[in-house]
């Protein structure tokens, strides 16, 4: 989208276009190129920051990913997140809800942000995250599979990191 019609649409929907001060507090806190410039407000800027997500690379795609999924905690079939997600499953959240992904930035090749559901689409977090006004890029059967990959990989990535802390 280029910049005129993305003011626009910030400005339709009542948000503050991210700032350079925040784009520089975010570099200094490790936060990629790839998905700094994919972020287009400041308020979408606060709904990663108060999830409390931290940048890691997934299956060679950037990502803002949770810190507090608890990996032993059980789904009502006893498989633990863990285990879900090296299914392709999305972990469950406190509450037993899936973990959602969010495409930062709404192009399908953008990075992916980990949100419960009502960080996602509740408390007008919808408005901030998606541009209703304009056709959603995201094809979703490739979503689908791209979803399925990205838990995979990011369990593998859990394993490696248990695997180390135990050393």
């Amino acid at each position: 989208m280029d910049s005129e019609k993305l003011l626009e649409s910030l400005e339709n929907r009542d948000l503050t276009p991210i700032t350079d001060e925040t784009k520089e507090r975010l570099r200094e806190n490790g936060w990629p190129e790839e998905i700094i410039e994919n972020l287009t407000s400041e308020e979408e800027v606060e709904i990663y920051e108060k999830a409390g997500l931290k940048p890691m690379e997934i299956n060679g795609k950037w990502c803002l990913v949770r810190t507090d999924i608890d990996y032993d905690q059980k789904d009502e079939l006893g498989r633990t997140n863990l285990e879900r997600m090296e299914q392709g499953l999305a972990p469950l959240d406190k509450n037993g809800k899936p973990i959602e992904l969010h495409h930062v930035g709404q192009s399908s090749d953008a990075p992916l942000a980990q949100l419960t559901q009502k960080e996602h689409r509740g408390d007008g977090n919808d408005a901030i995250l998606h541009d209703k006004a304009i056709e959603s890029e995201i094809a979703r059967p490739n979503f689908n599979q791209e979803r399925k990959e990205h838990w995979k990989a990011m369990a593998e990535a859990v394993k490696e990191q248990q695997a180390n802390n135990d050393v």
